[in-house]
């Protein structure tokens, strides 16, 4: 059972073709998606588009790119959706120092908070950092999330998954670990099996050979490939591990679902 933790179907590089991603996603074994919905205006398309697809999950959040343009009123309509049957987690949230989308003052606010509010309604996050990994860790050492969470797009080494692991949370891995960095090779090597799940971030950073220019979940495959020959997995063993994983964390009642067979386990095309 495969299950993408991490995907932005509402985004608007699926609209001519969002039905036929679902399908390509479900041949592969694919049976679940939690959806980031990052930011007002992104709620509401996530709602709509649970509601056309059962297997599809949600994350709510403040994304810290987003931080400097929504006030801080809009905790409460958060806290409203973050109560809905279909939202798993709180996210995408964290900080972002590559580039000055929003100032630290804004992005800080709006993290603290958002841990709070995890903590508040007893669900995960899923973690968003860039060039602010200490930062990050260091305010969820302090300030412990009682779910756990994930680590989005990890993409450091055994020492920030040993922080992560005494923290409880776990690493999302997509295509960046198909692209060749050894630090990273060397924690997911090393890490606890149980801290290890999938995410595509679809439609961004497609796993290697990178030839279509837009990631999709049906290109998990792509991944796992990698992640077994990392681990010394079967295909098998690494679906049924990362699936188990996200379903405990997010505490998803997820069971067969539509689609072919897992068609890359024979060895077929993905």
């Amino acid at each position: 059972m495969l299950i993408d933790t991490h995907c932005h179907l509402c985004d608007r590089r699926f609209d001519k073709d969002r039905q036929q991603v679902f399908d390509r996603a479900h041949h592969v074994g694919v049976r679940a998606f939690v959806e980031i919905a990052y930011a007002p205006g992104i709620w509401e398309r996530a709602f709509a588009l649970a509601a056309e697809h059962p297997d599809l999950f949600l994350a709510v959040g403040v994304h810290p790119s987003e931080s400097g343009k929504v006030p801080l009123e809009a905790l409460d309509p958060l806290r409203d959706h973050s109560r809905h049957a279909r939202v798993v987690a709180i996210g995408e949230i964290g900080m972002d120092f590559y580039r000055d989308y929003a100032s630290r003052e804004d992005q800080e606010r709006w993290f603290h908070a958002q841990v709070a509010l995890a903590n508040e309604v007893g669900l995960p996050v899923i973690i968003h950092q860039r060039s602010a990994l200490e930062d990050v860790l260091g305010t969820l050492e302090r300030t412990p999330v009682e779910a756990g969470g994930v680590l989005h797009c990890f993409d450091e080494d055994a020492a920030a998954m040993r922080r992560a692991e005494a923290i409880g949370f776990k690493l999302g891995l997509g295509g960046v670990l198909t692209y060749g960095h050894a630090a990273l090779d060397e924690a997911i090597a090393a890490a606890p099996e149980h801290m290890l799940v999938l995410e595509t971030d679809a439609p961004y950073l497609e796993p290697e050979p990178r030839s279509l220019k837009r990631n999709e979940p049906s290109l998990l495959p792509r991944v796992i490939r990698r992640l077994c020959e990392i681990r010394g997995w079967t295909p098998q063993q690494a679906v049924e591990i990362t699936g188990r994983n996200a379903r405990e964390l997010f505490r998803m009642p997820v069971g067969p679902g539509p689609g072919g067979p897992h068609e890359f386990l024979a060895g077929g095309p993905a």
